[in-house]
């Protein structure tokens, strides 16, 4: 697990301006990031979307 930029990436889905919707893209996008080694969290919206619909923390490439 690299905990490195999980808070920023949820900062990041906070920015969207929809309170309940920047909550969500942002803590998936914070639980992916521990899935990705390094700083930069290279996620796309389709694997943030389907990891709030449930679809499990795997970052497919």
């Amino acid at each position: 697990m690299d905990r490195l930029g999980a808070g920023d990436v949820l900062a990041a889905g906070l920015i969207d301006g929809d309170l309940k919707k920047g909550l969500d893209y942002g803590a998936a996008m914070g639980a992916l990031k521990h899935t990705v080694p390094g700083d930069l969290p290279w996620l796309t919206k389709d694997e943030v979307e389907a990891a709030m619909q449930g679809q499990g923390l795997r970052v497919k490439r």
